[in-house]
């Protein structure tokens, strides 16, 4: 819909609106007449009788501006009166804002100066008296409805959380709708508010959360004005690293490093992102589901990850004989039951085979919804606020109040890798090791992934920032970043130029959010932060950032209306931590090791390809000029680079003959031209790879799929689909032996129908496919399948039970006898490389 004025139609039409079109009367600062607010702040929807306002309906609570909102309903009556309107209701709004502002500030002096009387007292109950002999306290005491010789009895916590809310003018926060009696939802709010209470009690807890809203506010909107932004002191610059993207010795020692670095690293999961933009829903329950439990090639993302640790685990033991249980630390969230559903998997899973204790999960705290005129919290229901998770930097204050730092600690690690769930494809070749190498080798405190960012994508950018310190005047360098929100604050234009592929890559290159940390370094740094309180916000809630436009839908239970507001809520960046480790003076950014902080540079493909959001096939938006689909950030696009990397893997590295992918249009169209997909156990290194796949063809529309770990295939041809499956890859079911799943196809052929492409229901990147014939070989426990020199066609099925090797001739028949003890490989470093050399199996 074309926003031409402040006036519009909500459906088609010349006369009346069919919906309805409402513009608050504001005071609210910026908002309207700022340049991300367009449309004079009216939100556009394509449902036609959906409410549109920034302060959402004349009878909801949730007005920006505390008044009553005055509804304008489109006439049409000709484009020049509603410039004319227009222009008269942008003059209004830039003298409210003005106005505005001047309240908006001397509310934050009115805070902070409060903040500043409740710090000097350690107890609650005396923190208590404070906010009840405030003057604002007890002015708006009587617009709630619970009775002052009721919240007597209150615990003085819960007391606490109350005029906490008075303090800052929250008020209506707390309406019971008429009804006094309502003691359960009360106690429900004030549980979740005692969590944001927690939370944020570094800054002030829920005082301290609003005076950080209106702070942030102040801040945007005189940056939208044109103004000045008196608080930033930084200048970015072009940030060198060390380039991975090529096999060499320089990757290869850094990728050894990180394989020796396997027995002293942890691994971090932030998972509790509410996953909106998936819109993945429970087919059974109809609920909607965490971004963590997307069926990506057959099993969760979650499981995934725990693949990719398992590989480099398996990697490691087979190099050094060693077995080792890599903690993993889990960041939940009450978005969407995502703690329970994780716990859940975790569980039904059997811990993934590697013990509870292995495992720490820990919940992020919701924090309250605001709208972004005003800072007013929006309210959707009696004693009922929107939350939503606090941004995965979350994660920082929360090990440091759960201890799990002391956790990785405590099971002798030093170090942890962090990588985000939406990426499946972050763990592909040297990436993770080789990050995990040049962490540890060089004692950096903190490192970035990284790779090319394309112009236009939601994701931030790798920079160097350097600052003059005030006192010392030296200059402070930290490779760190900055979220693309906050391009136009670093005057970053989002622009640059053409790479080999014909993509529009941007000059800084992409944020990935995988991350190297030094545990020690940064528990160091977090236990400073908290001691310095809201000196320390930096420390303990790095890249504290409030995305106050963004359009939020939601049910408004008091109203029984569907409404949508822009607003948001504060959220921390996890990478923006990088932002304390810096170095001072010197300017050589050539040196990748004088930092405290480093960045590692490898492919995009090998890096980042997330699914964080649906793919919609009928929107204008999804199709570039050249109409080609815009399918990247979506599952269609993440599997589609898989295959990418899997043609790349195959023909450059395995010699094997396989059909090129196609172009994006072609894979939506067709289905991709061929699958290939496999336990990262296989590898994880593509050189290892290449070392037990050799030669061969994948024909046009075939299928291989090798869940298996020792594997030897030479010279294989399918043209069908193959699929090898162990149910114990890496010989660890009895006792970690080794003794898995083994299989080896020299001079091998293999013909059947494959997968039944007409089906409309193929679902490539979920992997649920159907098949009119197969050649699947199930290898059960520690056993073995040899094939030579064969033709195997049609629908086949080969079990191999516990035990036994099977071997099978030329005629097609089988043989059964007992399994010897070797492997098919022998692994081991030479020159910073992984060499594989095969060993014949023995029979017992």
């Amino acid at each position: 819909m074309e926003r031409t004025s402040a006036v519009q139609r909500v459906q088609g039409g010349g006369g009346h609106a069919a919906g309805r079109v409402r513009l608050a009367r504001s005071s609210a600062p910026g908002g309207d007449a700022g340049k991300r607010s367009r449309g004079n702040g009216l939100l556009q929807s394509r449902q036609p009788g959906l409410v549109l306002n920034a302060c959402s309906s004349p009878r909801s609570p949730n007005s920006a501006c505390g008044r009553r909102c005055v509804p304008l309903v489109a006439h049409g009556k000709g484009l020049a009166s509603r410039r004319v309107r227009s222009c008269a209701l942008n003059g209004a709004l830039r003298r409210a804002s003005a106005s505005c502002l001047t309240d908006l500030r001397e509310e934050i002096w009115r805070l902070k100066a409060l903040l500043e009387s409740m710090s000097a007292r350690e107890g609650v109950a005396d923190k208590v008296k404070i906010l009840k002999a405030d003057g604002t306290v007890s002015a708006v005491f009587d617009a709630i409805d619970i009775p002052a010789r009721v919240l007597h009895k209150f615990p003085h916590r819960e007391q606490l959380l109350v005029y906490s809310l008075l303090a800052i003018k929250q008020q209506h926060v707390l309406a019971s709708d008429g009804d006094q009696h309502d003691m359960y939802g009360l106690r429900s709010l004030l549980d979740k508010l005692d969590l944001v209470q927690q939370f944020y009690d570094s800054i002030g807890g829920i005082i301290g959360y609003h005076l950080k809203v209106l702070e942030l506010i102040v801040e945007d909107t005189i940056a939208e004005s044109g103004g000045a932004n008196g608080g930033l002191h930084e200048q970015v610059l072009f940030p060198h690293g060390c380039d991975i993207s090529e096999d060499n010795s320089t990757t290869n020692a850094l990728v050894v490093d990180g394989v020796r670095a396997i027995p002293h690293l942890a691994e971090l999961y932030p998972v509790g992102g509410s996953g909106d933009r998936l819109g993945l829903i429970d087919e059974a329950t109809g609920q909607a589901l965490p971004t963590a439990l997307l069926p990506y090639c057959g099993r969760s993302l979650l499981e995934g990850l725990i693949r990719d640790v398992q590989a480099r685990e398996y990697l490691y033991y087979r190099l050094f004989g060693e077995r080792h249980c890599t903690p993993i630390a889990i960041m939940t969230s009450e978005a969407k039951n995502n703690s329970e559903h994780i716990a859940r998997i975790c569980e039904e899973s059997g811990w993934f085979g590697r013990g509870k204790e292995s495992f720490c999960l820990f919940k992020q705290p919701l924090v309250p919804l605001v709208d972004g005129m005003s800072g007013k919290w929006v309210v959707s229901g009696k004693f009922e606020i929107l939350m939503k998770p606090s941004g995965h930097g979350a994660v920082w204050k929360l090990m440091h109040d759960k201890k799990v730092l002391e956790w990785f600690a405590q099971k002798g690690r030093k170090s942890a890798l962090v990588r985000q769930i939406s990426n499946p494809l972050a763990a592909t070749d040297t990436t993770m090791l080789a990050l995990a190498g040049k962490g540890t080798r060089d004692r950096h405190s903190f490192g970035f992934a990284s790779c090319e960012r394309k112009v236009g994508a939601s994701e931030g950018c790798n920079v160097v920032k350097a600052s003059e310190d005030q006192d010392s005047r030296q200059t402070k360098y930290a490779i760190s970043c900055v979220e693309y929100t906050e391009f136009d604050k670093y005057n970053i234009k989002d622009c640059g130029t053409e790479n080999s592929q014909g993509e529009k890559v941007s000059r800084f290159p992409a944020n990935t959010n995988i991350i190297f940390f030094c545990i020690r370094t940064v528990l160091e740094k977090l236990e400073k932060g908290t001691k310095l309180g809201r000196n320390g916000t930096s420390f303990v809630l790095p890249g504290i950032i409030l995305n106050r436009n963004k359009p939020v839908p939601f049910l408004n239970r008091l109203t029984g209306e569907q409404e949508v507001l822009r607003g948001g809520r504060l959220e921390c960046s996890m990478q923006s931590l990088a932002d304390v480790f810096k170095h001072e003076g010197g300017d050589d950014f050539t040196d990748a090791t004088w930092l405290p902080t480093f960045l590692l540079f490898n492919k995009r493909r090998k890096v980042t390809s997330s699914a964080k959001k649906r793919f919609e096939p009928k929107t204008t938006s999804s199709y570039l000029s050249k109409g080609q689909p815009v399918i990247s950030q979506t599952p269609e696009g993440s599997f589609y680079d898989l295959m990418q990397n899997a043609h790349e893997l195959l023909t450059d590295r395995c010699g094997m003959n396989v059909p090129p992918v196609g172009t994006a249009a072609d894979y939506l169209r067709h289905g991709p031209s061929f699958i290939f997909l496999f336990h990262p156990a296989l590898g994880p290194l593509w050189s290892v790879m290449a070392q037990k796949i050799r030669g061969g063809s994948l024909h046009s529309k075939g299928e291989i799929v090798l869940e298996v770990a020792e594997l030897a295939m030479e010279d294989v041809h399918v043209d069908g689909s193959l699929i090898v499956e162990a149910d114990d890859v890496l010989g660890s079911a009895k006792g970690g032996d080794g003794k898995g799943g083994r299989c080896r196809l020299t001079r091998v052929n293999v013909h059947n129908k494959g997968i039944d492409r007409k089906d409309p229901a193929n679902l490539y990147w979920k992997h649920e496919v159907k098949r009119l014939e197969q050649c699947k070989i199930v290898l059960q426990g520690n056993s073995s399948f040899e094939a030579r020199d064969v033709y195997l066609e049609g629908n086949l099925e080969f079990v191999v039970p516990d035990g036994y090797k099977m071997t099978v001739g030329q005629d097609g028949s089988t043989r059964l006898e007992p399994i010897g003890s070797d492997c098919i490989w022998a692994y081991q470093l030479v020159d910073n490389e992984v060499v594989l050399t095969q060993q014949r199996q023995t029979a017992v």
